[in-house]
């Protein structure tokens, strides 16, 4: 899968807490031990890619780093068709 977030463990605590459910019914709901789901919470394990999918697809979140990250968000350079030019990208020493 993609590299995960950094911030997965917030994305998936709060997913969890809007839909309502405590970390044991969420680890119930994906066929989980609860005692993951804490850890992954907390940020001391990160979730193997089978566990990733079950998280993205009940919560209805993407839990990897190309989701809203910085760095696409600081570019403003480029055409609408996606592709680049080298002036869109160096500038003149006139």
């Amino acid at each position: 899968m993609d590299e995960l977030a950094t911030d997965y463990d917030d994305r998936v605590r709060q997913a969890r807490e809007e839909k309502g459910l405590s970390q044991s019914e969420l680890a119930n709901e994906l066929n989980e031990k609860s005692s993951l789901i804490r850890k992954i919470e907390r940020g001391d394990t990160l979730p193997s890619d089978e566990v990733q999918s079950k998280l993205e697809r009940f919560l209805e979140i993407n839990l990897s780093a190309q989701s809203g990250s910085s760095e696409d968000e600081e570019w403003s350079g480029g055409s609408s068709s996606g592709s680049y030019t080298l002036g869109d990208v160096v500038k003149r020493k006139d």
